[in-house]
């Protein structure tokens, strides 16, 4: 059974608040790819300020709390109050250590659940649920290599290891690792909008020979024919990270040079610089995004690497004189 998860009882920023409990030797991938994603969501330009979404990291026993690779975290919240989240998050670690888990840990659980708070089990996070009794006859999602022990455990569950993750009323269960991501970014659709779940996304699962977003038409190929080795060795790194710039000077660095020496290939070869041309095919990337119709403008927005869409909007304008909306009506 699937059910929409409940919305928070007040309006505003953020738009969730997040308790994060960690169990004793708990996994650090499931539970730094969910923060990661939420972070990278929770802010404009990727400053890491907690604006859209928060979260607070709670220990399931003892304090500091040990990941299972030697990582200590230390509590930013704590258990006193289920009503304080719109969402609990429990990352469950080794199994064999979560036998010391404290009885107010699953009391805790209980009452949040009472409340029909949307709770998360990353990874063994659905020991710990199952446990406290919340998982009776529902389902949820485990990873295959956990499963013979957790049947074991609890009959009245019906687990399944072939779904990235599993909802059923308000508990959402994923097998853990990277899939962690992926969870993140549901909820912040589901709390927000799709393009900041899609920025997570694109920052997250970047590989730079895999480019998410492949321009079909280069009004500038003619040009990087007789262009040097070190712009075209450049265009090749922005064409390949439209959804995910970075700063010159990083760029330059990557590619073992100096950003004034790569700011002089680009004004000898391409009479620009290299930020501004790395801006144009984003936006020529952008436009063929809105030519296909499939996408809103601020998915567009964050899919080509802008922080937001009003900077979007602005910039397109600029480059193409007429807005984001005004091409797509045009095109029709």
């Amino acid at each position: 059974m699937t059910t929409a998860l409940k919305a928070p009882d007040r309006v505003g920023l953020p738009y969730l608040k997040i308790g994060i409990i960690l169990c004793p030797s708990f996994t650090l991938t499931p539970m730094a790819s969910f923060v990661d994603a939420i972070r990278l969501a929770a802010d404009r330009e990727d400053q890491s300020r907690q604006v859209y979404f928060s979260w607070d990291f709670i220990s399931a026993g003892q304090h500091p709390v040990r990941a299972s690779c030697g990582l200590q975290m230390v509590p930013s919240g704590n258990l006193d109050d289920p009503g304080r989240y719109d969402c609990v998050a429990v990352c469950g670690g080794l199994a064999r250590d979560m036998g010391g888990i404290p009885q107010r840990t699953y009391d805790y659980l209980q009452a949040a659940d009472q409340r029909g708070i949307p709770i998360i089990g990353l990874c063994t996070g659905s020991f710990v649920l199952a446990q406290a009794g919340l998982l009776n006859h529902r389902e949820c999602a485990l990873h295959f290599d956990t499963l013979g022990e957790f049947v074991a455990r609890f009959q009245n569950v019906s687990p399944v290891t072939n779904q990235n993750y599993v909802i059923d009323g308000n508990i959402l269960t994923c097998p853990g690792s990277i899939v962690a991501i992926e969870v993140a970014a549901f909820l912040i659709a589901h709390y927000s909008n799709v393009g900041r779940a899609q920025k997570a996304l694109n920052y997250l699962l970047f590989k730079p020979e895999e480019p998410r977003i492949a321009l079909r038409t280069k009004p500038y190929e003619e040009a990087l024919g007789a262009a040097s080795r070190l712009t075209v060795e450049a265009v090749k790194v922005m064409e390949t990270r439209i959804d995910a710039p970075c700063s010159i000077d990083e760029l330059a660095r990557s590619l073992n040079t100096s950003k004034t020496r790569l700011n002089r290939a680009f004004l000898a070869d391409l009479q620009t610089a290299p930020a501004i041309f790395w801006r144009r095919i984003r936006l020529l990337a952008a436009r063929e995004l809105l030519a296909s119709r499939r996408r809103s403008v601020t998915e567009i927005a964050y899919e080509t690497g802008f922080s937001d869409t009003a900077h979007f909007c602005s910039c397109f304008k600029k480059h193409f004189s007429m807005t984001p909306q005004q091409f797509r009506r045009i095109g029709k």
